[in-house]
């Protein structure tokens, strides 16, 4: 454990123990160690009163420790603990007043396994307080503004003294209730801070927490584990995970947008009239882009049925260089006030043909209605395109690299709700 090297000592002028004298001139009393009496140090350490039989927190910190908060040293002075109650629920939390002979006074707050770094300040936000009634009839979660920045409301409530040790700039008392407004923007927190008395605002921050135990010298073994992550704890991603999501996004867009260019791509070669489908199409036509894909689509009037072709491809020479089967199958409805449809009454093929002229041949096959108000296809039509590019894989690389920029942008927003989660507002 780390302590202020050349510490002045007293001794307590109710049980005569020796006392540390830690906190600098402005300090106002002192809360004895040993006999829990408040002595005022401002006129001989007279006694005021005595705080007995309280019960000692769980806190990883001693008065006298020293450690170091952004390169300035700061002395453990004082220790008081806190409760609050409210719908049969109670939390718990630990403030130590801490001294810097060259920055004054400031707070460190240990609660639900982090620790947090207060200190007053003199600017107020617009408005200067939010308060009870405000919270509970706003249907948007409170704000306010200081510094440029809005603050968001985090929570809010009344909380009482357990326990008082050590040394204060202020007179505390076991009598007192505080109620406190907390509000969040970005990595800090505004605590509009309310007694009896008066009114303090304080700017709340998150320390290093690790290189903070390390400075002040606090054992491992005292150290509770965090429930969180802190609301004053942004995500924190190194250099490198920022350009690979970064990447990730802007490689999804690219392959989307020419994974759409391609799909886009094509001229039609010929159409047939729209005939009976029993009657079939014979249809010719001729390709000159023979280094691409050529698509035939054939469409059937299939209503809540479905309907089977067949398709066989002749060369000029009259020779079969392509035969299949397929159909099309289309259902549609109401249900619940709502229109719905299924299915498709188009079916396309693609195949890489030489250039050259060829004859196509569609026949119906068969069909079936299996669904209410259905009917049988009665109407064929087949159009032949020319020049198309298989964009499926550029489709697939935009699905790839979206599921990659999606996982940093989902862990960021679930790192945001588990940030907030212990807030008492509510949207719902």
């Amino acid at each position: 454990m780390s302590t202020e090297p050349g510490t002045r000592k007293m001794n307590c002028t109710q049980c005569g123990a020796g006392l540390d004298v830690l906190g600098g001139g402005r300090v106002r009393v002192h809360i004895c160690s040993y006999c829990g009496s408040e002595l005022d140090v401002q006129d001989d350490y007279k006694v005021i009163q005595q705080f007995r039989d309280l019960k000692r927190p769980e806190t990883p910190f001693d008065l006298g420790m020293v450690g170091m908060l952004w390169d300035v040293p700061f002395t453990v002075i004082g220790t008081m603990a806190w409760e609050e109650r409210y719908g049969g629920q109670t939390w718990n939390w630990v403030d130590h007043q801490i001294f810097s002979p060259t920055h004054g006074y400031a707070w460190l707050t240990v609660e639900d396994g982090f620790v947090t770094f207060a200190r007053k300040t003199r600017d107020m936000p617009m408005p200067a307080l939010i308060s009870t009634a405000t919270i509970e009839n706003s249907e948007k979660r409170p704000t306010v503004r200081m510094d440029g920045k809005t603050w968001r409301y985090y929570g809010s409530g009344t909380a009482r003294p357990t326990f008082i040790e050590g040394e204060f700039n202020y007179r505390p008392n076991m009598h007192d209730q505080i109620g406190y407004v907390s509000l969040v923007a970005g990595e800090r927190m505004l605590d509009i801070v309310t007694s009896a008395e008066e009114r303090e605002y304080e700017i709340v921050s998150l320390p290093d927490q690790w290189s903070l135990f390390e400075s002040f010298g606090v054992d491992a073994d005292r150290i509770a584990p965090p429930r969180g992550p802190h609301v004053l704890q942004p995500l924190d991603r190194t250099a490198l995970q920022y350009f690979v999501r970064n990447l990730a996004i802007a490689a999804a867009v690219v392959a989307l947008v020419l994974g759409l260019f391609f799909l886009a791509q094509g001229e039609r070669v010929v159409q047939s009239e729209t005939v009976r489908a029993a009657s079939g199409v014979v249809l010719p036509f001729e390709i000159t882009t023979g280094n691409r894909l050529t698509q035939i689509e054939v469409w059937m009037d299939a209503y809540n049925s479905w309907a089977w072709f067949e398709a066989e491809l002749l060369n000029a020479e009259g020779e079969a260089v392509a035969a299949y089967e397929d159909g099309v199958e289309y259902y549609a409805g109401r249900e619940g006030g709502e229109s719905w449809s299924e299915g498709s009454q188009r079916a396309k093929t693609r195949l890489h043909l030489p250039e050259g002229r060829y004859t196509l041949e569609v026949s119906f096959a068969e069909g079936q209605v299996d669904w209410a108000r259905g009917k049988v296809a009665e109407q064929l039509q087949v159009t032949v395109k020319q020049g198309l590019v298989n964009a499926w894989w550029m489709l697939a690389a935009a699905l790839f690299f979206a599921v990659i920029g999606g996982a940093f942008l989902f862990q960021r927003a679930w790192h945001e709700k588990k940030r907030w989660a212990g807030s008492d507002w509510s949207d719902e």
